[in-house]
């Protein structure tokens, strides 16, 4: 039947480790990489042991290299070498062995030949009731797509060897994947899945680098599983993937990742067969689905006394009011129309903690859900555990789980009558309806670690529902930045998740400062900024300082009038078009270089202005190094 499955290959760590990682994970199957059986400090008939404790199924051992159209001797010591792959597949209880399509240089490019060496190679593997899968790699000497390999096989004609399929040889060398359907079901004898993002570079290197699990990178999955399935194949979906990254993180991370991408595949594969009324497929526990997003319903900032008083300033200069203070706890409520921060300054508990690690800065957001309740079984039943905070008398209690860098992510209801939930934590000092320049919060930004970065894209999808676009690459001034957005469906939350190269970058340099990923930047936004601006510089705001050689590139670029080119100069304001609309926004200055406000004004335009982040990332860069002067001369001095 269908079944998700794992190649060993996607972790780090001991085989032991790799095979109890899957089995928690919720995988029942496992492809066994034959290094994990060199490195093993056992007999195989104890890893059979094991995966059979663990109640998991090993569907494959591989890979089987350099096999077909040798000439001999090496012929002759390939099928020796077979013979003992055969034993080894009888003490590990596995029925297919898989070859992957030669590379050698005096392989014999001749079809008859590679084929009568496979039908040979079928015959003596039948002889012992195992199979035999051939897959072709994208780098191949000879065999380098799908349907050379199908060739070899169909000419072999034997009821015990099959094409292996893997999504990654396929999409990497541009094959078509319409044909696959036409593949009887039974010829196939394994199908791998594997993404990578949409960049130029060689078969081989993206191979052992940038592999990355389903919705983690760009390449259509679902279509390619939808071929597969319409052939008949019924036997294991299995991830495969190389990736440096992957072997390097705990085996439990990955191979929870792993799940989910393949649990949102096995959701987008229903949706597609329940539009044409086909029945579900239902590969592995069905999930609760989504549940609809309303919106962010508030950001909450940990800070202490200290700090509090700067932040506040900040708020206050952005057109924030306090309307409220905390029934219980040092806990602030600052409002302006829809968009709600609150300012912890707790001296223990979660944000207190938060604040010791990562001083002041956004500790938790709270997303509006149409029914938190099933968004909360689907999280669990994604393995996200729930937090509970410290509660009083007659306050809200908000179920969380965790976000980047152990901050929390609440889930929230409005009542039906309108009023929040969690308004009866909190005394009002004034009205609870605050008006302003500022709408609404547009989007906020996340800086994690390369070594999280797909973790993160996964945990969006698979956990709260999201869906993602193409990962865009910028300059910054000390290295390459990387963003992917994070939308939920309807688009109302809008996250980039952002990555980079090079240790001065300013995603490096928020890293290092803060202790980890987090939210650098928050989007919020208004119908005039003009006037916004204005009014925030007045009140003492810090914007960003643009240089005046943007302003002099923006007008050979567009054809604004001369006096709003000006304007925008003055005032520090960037400026994007589309061919839907334009775009207005400016950057407060860093918050003790650990995050930012980017304040904006949208005109039929729904983009993010990523033509202006290498302005922006190099006047942060020119402010930072200005900074770090300051500090080493008052050191000096």
């Amino acid at each position: 039947m269908l079944r998700w499955s794992i190649a060993t290959v996607c972790m780090g760590g001991t085989l032991e480790t790799k095979l109890s990682a899957a089995a928690r994970a919720g995988f029942r199957a496992v492809e066994i990489f034959e290094n994990d059986l060199t490195f093993f400090n056992g007999k195989p008939r104890q890893v059979r042991a094991m995966a059979d404790d663990l109640g998991v199924e090993i569907v494959a051992l591989q890979p089987m290299r350099d096999f077909e159209g040798m000439p001999e001797p090496m012929r002759t010591r390939n099928f020796d070498r077979a013979q003992r792959k055969f034993d080894l597949m009888e003490e590990l209880g596995t029925k297919l062995l898989c070859i992957c399509s030669n590379v050698a240089e005096d392989s014999l490019g001749e079809p008859e030949r590679s084929a009568a060496d496979l039908a040979e190679l079928a015959d003596q593997a039948a002889r012992r009731g195992f199979r035999i899968g051939f897959e072709a790699m994208a780098w191949g000497r000879h065999v380098r797509d799908w349907q050379q390999a199908w060739d070899l096989v169909h000419r072999a004609d034997r009821p015990n060897l099959g094409v292996v399929l893997d999504s990654f040889h396929i999409f990497a060398r541009k094959n078509d994947i319409d044909p696959i359907r036409d593949l009887p079901g039974n010829r196939i004898a394994l199908v791998q899945v594997a993404d990578a993002p949409g960049i130029m570079m060689d078969p081989m290197s993206l191979s052992r680098h940038h592999r990355c699990f389903p919705g983690q990178g760009d390449w259509a999955i679902t279509d390619y599983l939808e071929k597969v399935i319409a052939t008949g194949y019924d036997g294991p979906l299995s991830l495969e993937i190389f990736n440096d990254q992957f072997r390097g993180a705990p085996a439990a991370t990955i191979a929870r990742d792993g799940i989910r991408s393949l649990q949102v595949c096995g959701e987008e594969l229903d949706a597609r067969r329940a539009a044409r009324k086909e029945a579900p497929l239902r590969i592995g526990p069905a999930l609760p689905p989504p549940s609809s997003i309303g919106g962010i319903e508030f950001i909450e900032f940990a800070t202490s006394g200290a700090q509090s008083p700067s932040l506040v300033a900040e708020l206050e200069g952005l057109g924030f009011r306090r309307v409220g203070r905390h029934r219980s706890k040092d806990v602030d409520l600052y409002r302006q129309n829809d968009i709600n921060i609150v300012v912890n300054r707790e001296q223990d508990g979660f944000a207190h903690s938060f604040y010791l690690v990562h001083g002041t800065s956004v500790c938790a957001l709270a997303i509006r859900f149409a029914d938190p309740q099933k968004a909360l079984e689907r999280a669990h039943a994604q393995g996200a555990p729930t937090y509970f905070g410290r509660i009083g008398p007659g306050e809200a209690l908000i179920p969380a789980v965790a976000g980047v860098e152990n901050s929390l992510i609440y889930f929230m209801r409005d009542d039906e009558d309108g009023r929040k939930t969690w308004d009866q934590d909190f005394l009002f000092e004034t009205a609870a309806a605050q008006p302003g320049p500022l709408k609404r919060i547009d989007h906020l930004s996340n800086v994690v670690r390369r070594s999280e970065f797909l973790s993160w894209i996964t945990f969006y999808k698979a956990v709260l529902g999201f869906t993602d676009e193409p990962q865009v690459e910028l300059a910054d001034p000390y290295g390459a930045f990387y963003s992917r957005v994070l939308r939920s469906n309807d688009g109302i939350v809008r996250i980039p998740l952002n990555i980079a190269d090079g240790g001065s970058t300013s995603a490096s340099r928020f890293i290092e400062t803060f202790g980890g990923g987090g939210v650098q930047q928050i989007a919020l936004s208004t119908d005039d900024l003009f006037s916004f601006v204005e009014q925030a510089r007045a009140k003492g705001v810090r914007f960003l300082n643009i240089p005046d050689n943007y302003y002099d590139d923006l007008s050979a670029r567009y054809d604004l009038a001369p006096e709003l080119i000006e304007r925008m100069r003055d005032l520090g304001i960037l400026y994007d078009r589309s061919k839907t609309g334009e775009f207005f926004h400016i950057y407060t200055r860093m918050f003790d270089q650990r995050f930012f406000f980017e304040v904006l004004e949208r005109r039929t335009y729904d983009l993010f202005g990523a033509a202006n982040t290498p302005v922006r990332l190099a006047a942060q860069a020119s402010e930072q190094d200005a900074a770090l002067q300051d500090r080493a001369s008052l050191e000096i001095d």
